[in-house]
């Protein structure tokens, strides 16, 4: 009784090995075809982006993401609008 059940259980894990084999042995071959299809599969590269610092909190920023104020007739970056306000806010005001 025992070994009945050994081989059924060995034929059973021969089953599945040879339907994993051949379920992925199609994945494969779909994929390859859609591959040629549509061309080479690409992958989208970005440069780099530009770090910018804080002077306020000294952090960096990526340029796309950081807020723009003109202190002292040049351009600075900041990481947040209370960044921004207080370094706006050391500006001595010409009365």
């Amino acid at each position: 009784m025992l070994l009945r059940v050994l081989q059924f259980l060995f034929w059973l894990f021969l089953l599945r090995l040879l339907v994993r084999a051949v379920t992925r042995a199609f994945a494969d071959d779909a994929a390859q075809r859609r591959r040629t299809a549509s061309g080479p599969a690409r992958r989208e590269v970005r440069a780099p982006e530009d770090l910018v610092l804080d002077r306020v909190c000294r952090t960096y920023v990526p340029r796309s993401r950081a807020l723009a104020a003109r202190v002292d007739g040049r351009e600075e970056h900041f990481c947040s609008a209370a960044c921004r306000d207080k370094a706006l806010a050391a500006i001595p005001r010409a009365s």
